[in-house]
């Protein structure tokens, strides 16, 4: 490729690293810039629940320290928001008003938690635990507080419930099934999901809904339940499952579902920019719809496609198969739900430093196929925001 080339990456998370540090390693002399919204170098998401916890400090979360990307020559934009893309003129606009010029792009966004509606009205009174950002000082708070509310069921809810119940915390849990989405829970399911829960000693609440968050003069708040239950909590949380951070790139002339649609090359409608991780949507000639997938594994993968793309090689996503899944109790076959301690840094090619692993997979190959588990959400039954 040519030296001349300025490869800009939107996002620091695993597809975003995967794709600088591939480029890097095939293209030594090219500009690579990443650029965060975040003001933390890259870190493990999966580990956030055992650092609310105090098990683990901020060190332990750092996959990457900052010195990785000096020593490799990529410039990490810490802290700084894209607002919008101009596919145009090549360049991306910041929300402090700077424009940053790219000849090829990456975007490696991720995605953001899902606010379902009836939760809408009390944004301001919830905490979310999807990246270092919402949870700043929450440890303190978390360690002080005694009762906690908890809304949605994803898997993440689950590992925080336990969190919570082993630190000798009061909590409530407002289960919602469709939390588990494509998979239906049946009546059967959902009740031995709760009697395993309900064995922490925390309370669970199944058939309802929020009713009202009213915030309290001295602090924490009152939660009614449209079945009528008021609880009282220092802190009220929500889990329920992520959405594409795509919002900025909309209307920008790239084809957009829910994610940013690529083909398998991770290449989308435009020759120059490409998508990969949980902010794109793969299409599978198999099913031939597009899918989103989930997971480091998976987003350490698509990056690895991206970046060798980019570099002038040909490889795709390969598709994989299912496997059984315990969700507390039941068991649910599924391409993408890790366990979040397994996954945390699962398929990682460098070490913390930026050093090179022994992983000779994706290194000097003319066409490769990289496995990627695919998801069933795909573009004819997705998830709308507002379900």
């Amino acid at each position: 490729m040519p030296t001349s080339d300025h490869y800009v990456i939107i996002g620091n998370g695993p597809a975003g690293n995967a794709a600088a540090f591939t480029l890097r390693e095939n293209d030594p002399d090219a500009r690579i810039t990443i650029i965060s919204h975040e003001n933390i170098s890259f870190y493990a998401k999966p580990k956030l629940v055992r650092y609310l916890a105090g098990d683990i400090d901020k060190s332990a979360l750092m996959v990457k320290e900052p010195d990785a990307y000096l020593q490799n020559n990529i410039r990490l934009r810490l802290g700084q928001t894209v607002m919008r893309i101009d596919l145009q003129n090549r360049c991306l606009h910041l929300a402090h008003m700077e424009t940053v010029q790219y000849t090829r792009l990456v975007i490696a966004s991720g995605s953001r938690a899902r606010l379902l509606p009836s939760m809408k009205p009390y944004a301001d009174c919830l905490t979310f635990v999807t990246e270092y950002n919402d949870i700043k000082g929450m440890r303190e708070k978390i360690a002080a507080g005694k009762h906690f509310f908890v809304f949605g069921g994803d898997l993440v809810a689950f590992k925080f419930l336990k969190m919570l119940t082993h630190m000798k915390k009061q909590v409530t849990l407002l289960l919602y099934p469709k939390a588990f989405w494509p998979h239906t829970l049946t009546h059967a399911m959902q009740k031995t999901i709760v009697d395993n829960l309900a064995r922490t000693g925390a309370h669970i609440l199944v058939n309802d809904d929020l009713d009202t968050i009213v915030p309290e003069e001295q602090g924490g708040y009152n939660v009614t339940t449209q079945q009528g239950v008021k609880k009282q909590a220092d802190l009220v949380f929500t889990f329920n499952g992520l959405i594409p951070n795509v919002d900025f790139a909309r209307g920008c002339g790239l084809d957009i579902d829910h994610g940013i649609l690529v083909d398998e090359t991770m290449r989308t409608c435009l020759e120059n920019v490409f998508a990969c991780g949980s902010c794109a949507q793969i299409y599978n000639p198999d099913l031939t719809a597009y899918t989103t997938s989930i997971g480091w594994p998976n987003a350490v993968a698509q990056g690895k496609v991206a970046g060798l793309n980019l570099a002038g090689e040909t490889c795709r996503v390969q598709q994989a198969g299912r496997k059984y899944f315990d969700l507390e109790g039941v068991k649910i076959k599924t391409t993408w739900w890790e366990d979040a301690d397994r996954e945390d840094t699962e398929g990682e090619d460098t070490d913390r430093e930026g050093n090179d692993r022994k992983d000779a997979d994706f290194k000097n190959t003319e066409r490769k196929d990289v496995e990627c588990k695919d998801t069933d959400r795909d573009r004819k039954t997705g998830e709308k925001d507002g379900r």
